[in-house]
Formats: structure tokens, sequence, C-alpha cells
């Protein structure tokens, strides 16, 4: 199963507490991926497609909790997709019909009616089973390890606005979308997805997606060590590779022996371990790290001075 799919189920299986909050989720998901069906003598047919059997397990038992009638249909999305996708089907029935207008799907008289954020989540915990119900049927998540977007689809602008307005009441700041097909409220930043998958109860899922996040800054703060020590270790070979060049222009020049004794130590010690860095050489002569940076940059600018009389001396070609 895919991590959107591992998500739902995990949001499936918790309980629903209150029965606002199961009107609440009835009402998102008739919203987010329900269908109306007007058929003769002023009956509304619905239907609900969902993708896991978990989802729909839920929404079933909390419809007939309702006084629904309901079944399940099982069809394949295209003649080449081997995915199995559930319709829920509700009957025509009176009670069936009047849990309609209680959601506020449709008025009295079985006519839709667009969505209106009312006392249907007036509490928090209903708009929480409301985002819960949205997400269900019309949610998905990118993959820890891939770029972080959260998409919750719905059938009409009004509803996602209504999501979005709900998810603001928890602080978490959601974006809508109008498609061309459909709405959606989305979000690319990684700490709202996060707050979102525990507002609706996906601990496990946020929790993996903080785990990443961990391995993510880990990897980046080993990286950026990496590349920290690697400019060092070059700077490091620059710097030996032009004392060594200094030292062996004075040799050449027979310049050394007019060198300061602490010069005449220095370059000794530079060449006899060409390899150290700074520190180590310095420790090794038992001197201050900045008195052997002074006195090798002292060696560097004489054999630069060395190497500029010389080249003075050279007659012209």
């Amino acid at each position: 199963m895919s991590f959107s799919s591992d998500l739902r189920e995990e949001i499936a299986h918790q309980p629903i507490k209150h029965p606002c909050c199961r009107l609440a989720l009835l009402a998102a998901a008739l919203r987010g991926a329900g269908t109306l069906h007007l058929t003769g003598g002023g009956h509304t047919h619905g239907e609900i497609d969902v993708g896991e059997h978990a989802a729909a397990r839920l929404l079933v038992r909390a419809l007939r909790a309702e006084g629904a009638t309901c079944e399940i249909r099982t069809y394949r999305s295209s003649r080449l997709s081997s995915s199995q996708r559930l319709l829920i089907v509700l009957a025509e029935d009176e009670q069936t019909q009047a849990l309609l207008a209680r959601v506020g799907v449709i008025d009295r008289h079985g006519r839709p009616l667009p969505f209106v954020a009312g006392p249907i989540v007036a509490r928090a915990c209903c708009r929480r089973a409301l985002l819960r119900g949205a997400f269900l049927v019309g949610g998905s998540v990118s993959p820890p390890g891939r770029a972080s977007l959260l998409e919750i689809r719905t059938h009409d602008v009004a509803f996602a606005e209504g999501l979005a307005a709900c998810a603001e009441r928890f602080e978490i700041p959601l974006r809508v979308r109008e498609r061309e097909r459909w709405a959606e409220v989305m979000t690319r930043r990684r700490d709202v997805v996060q707050d979102l998958l525990t507002v609706l109860g996906a601990a496990v899922g946020a929790l993996d997606m903080a785990e990443d996040d961990v391995v993510r800054t880990a990897r980046a703060d080993a990286n950026r060590r990496a590349n920290f020590d690697l400019a060092n270790l070059q700077r490091q070979i620059m710097a030996a590779r032009r004392q060594l060049g200094a030292i062996k222009k004075l040799g050449q020049c027979g310049l050394i022996e007019s060198l300061s004794e602490p010069l005449q130590t220095a370059a000794r010690l530079r060449l006899a371990h060409p390899e150290m860095s700074l520190t180590e050489l310095a420790e090794e002569g038992g001197l201050a790290r900045p008195t052997l940076a002074a006195r090798l940059r002292s060696l560097v600018a004489e054999g630069e001075a060395a190497w500029e009389a010389e080249e003075l001396r050279r007659p012209p070609a």
C-alpha cells in the first residue's frame, strides 16, 4: 500500500466519540466523494466512492448508526487498473433521506444544498471529524523521503474553503486551489503536514515524517561538515605547497643560511613533515600555533622575494 493509503487506514481506525462527530464525518465524506442522483418521486439516491476497506467499513457503521440504509459494491476504476474501489450506495427510504438533510447535503424537499459551515462544525471535535472524513475520501500525502505535499480533493470550492477554515481553527494554514474539475486544500510545508496528521489521528504517519526530518537534518549536517572539512584540507594542502616551494627556492638561491635561526627551524620542521597540518606541526616543534604560522608566512614572503629577484636578474629573451 502507498503512504497515503496507510494514513487513511490509520485514520479509519480512530473511534468516533460523539454523535455530532459522526454527522460531521458523514457530511465530509458526502461532500468530498459523494454523488447525488435525483430519482422519481422526489427521492435522492446517494453514493460515496472510497478506496480503502477500512474507510468503507467506518462510513457504513456511521451511516447505519444514524438509521440510514446502505450497501457496498465494488468496481474497478478502469479496465487497465488492478485496484479495486468501493461504492457505498445509500437507499432512498425516509430515514436515509432524513440523514442527508441532517448533514446539510439536501433540504427537506430533497434538493441539493451548497456547503454551509453551520452547527455541524460548531465544536472542535466536529471540526476534527470533518477534516478526518474529507481526508479519508480525498486525501493524499507524499511519502517520507520526497518533497512534502498534502492535498485533500473535494467537489466544490465552497467545501474546500470550509475545510481550510476548520484547519485554521487548529492553527494549521491550508491553501485553497480551484481546478477545472475539482477543488482542493493543500500545503507543501512539512511542519503543517505533520500538525494536520496529528490532528487527524494519524500519529504513526506523523512520526514517520518527523523521523524523516531527523534523517534529512542529520544528512545535511553531515554533508556540511564533510564539505567544511574538505575545504579546510584543501586550504592546508595549498598552504603546505606554498611553504615547501618557498623553502625550495630559498635553498636553490643559497639563502637558507642567511635566515634567522627561528625561520631556519621552521623551514627544517616543514621539510621534515610536509604532510602535517599547522596544528600538528606546531605540536611537533613545541611551538605555539600562531608563532609557527607567522614564521611560515615569513618563509613564503622570503621565497617569493627570492623568486622575483631571480626573475629580475634573468636577461630578457
